[in-house]
């Protein structure tokens, strides 16, 4: 689709996509992903989370069954594979599928690192070096790195690819903002992160040298739906249970939430940090994402139909973006 910035008052460049629910079922991708093509959506996000379904291989499955969309994976927990393996996985479906493929790795949920004995002494420096590492050797060079998660001696990709991939780093917290302005292409934020978050962090993410980073990516629940009262009951619990959690203490001082276990204004959050209720309504939350400088905004649906989420996102939400008429 690459909505005309026009259209949605955004940068030079501003794509829509939709995330593949974590916990669907493995066998209904090759339908989601193309149902979000057929919809007419510029990208396909998917969630790697212990132990759900492995990220490289949706992916590689998506790509091979659509044509035209970017299929992102959101996120890859850095310590979890050799940077050396990650790179030959990555390089070998952007040779596959070149310019269509984006990749953001993290630090994994903690207690899941733990779990499975993964969980380094020193988590932002082995982001770093998981990062750096496996961008230099998509780059095609020769990597010799002897750090303190990342151990690397002479290795080179045979397979390069020739369209190198974006990596981004999946965070909240200003340290880690920074590193993906210093050494990723850019960032991947989670739901929660409004529209005053984003300008904070493109901000955060802003290297003197290097400028804006080119990949600043948004995921944002949604609920498109006629009744902006039901769509708005359906995303209250995922508010809650967001603020619960306890885990995104700068995303909540943005949303203007002071205590997040104390009385918030759920109403409020909902239109704050969500893409919900009729197709113009949806649209107008759309821009104001794009305006705080979102390069791709990836919408969550909530509910138990999510395919038809997508395509009501289609026929109704892109028309009010292109300033059309179905």
């Amino acid at each position: 689709m690459n909505i005309d910035p026009n259209d949605v008052q955004a940068g030079p460049e501003f794509s829509l996509g939709a995330v593949f629910p974590a916990r669907a079922r493995p066998e209904s991708l090759p339908s989601y992903a193309r149902t979000v093509e057929a919809a007419g959506l510029d990208e396909l996000w998917l969630v790697e989370d212990c132990f759900l379904s492995g990220g490289l291989t949706m992916a590689a499955t998506a790509l091979a069954l659509t044509e035209r969309i970017r299929v992102g994976i959101g996120l890859l927990p850095a310590v979890m594979r050799n940077p050396a393996l990650a790179a030959m996985e990555i390089a070998t479906l952007a040779r596959l599928h070149p310019g269509r493929f984006t990749v953001a790795i993290g630090h994994g949920v903690p207690s899941w690192m733990a779990q499975i004995g993964a969980a380094p002494k020193r988590r932002m420096t082995a982001l770093e070096e998981v990062v750096t590492t496996i961008r230099e050797l998509l780059r095609g060079a020769t990597v010799t790195f002897d750090g303190s998660s990342v151990h690397l001696d002479g290795v080179v990709l045979e397979n390069p690819p020739e369209v190198v991939p974006p990596i981004v780093i999946g965070t909240t917290g200003p340290r880690g903002l920074k590193l993906a302005g210093e050494c990723a292409d850019g960032f991947l934020l989670p739901e929660g992160c409004g529209p005053g978050f984003v300008e904070w962090a493109t901000d955060a993410a802003t290297d003197p040298g290097l400028g804006v980073p080119a990949e600043r990516v948004v995921y944002a629940w949604a609920g498109i739906d006629d009744d902006a009262e039901a769509a708005r009951a359906e995303l209250e619990p995922k508010i809650s249970h967001w603020l619960e959690s306890g885990l995104y203490p700068e995303a909540y001082r943005r949303a203007g939430v002071e205590d997040p276990e104390g009385p918030v204004d759920l109403v409020r959050l909902v239109g704050e940090l969500s893409v919900h209720g009729e197709a113009a309504s949806c649209a107008a939350a759309v821009r104001r994402f794009a305006a705080a400088g979102a390069t791709s905004l990836v919408l969550v649906p909530v509910g138990d139909d999510a395919a038809g989420q997508v395509e009501r996102l289609g026929t109704a939400v892109l028309p009010e973006l292109r300033g059309t008429v179905v």
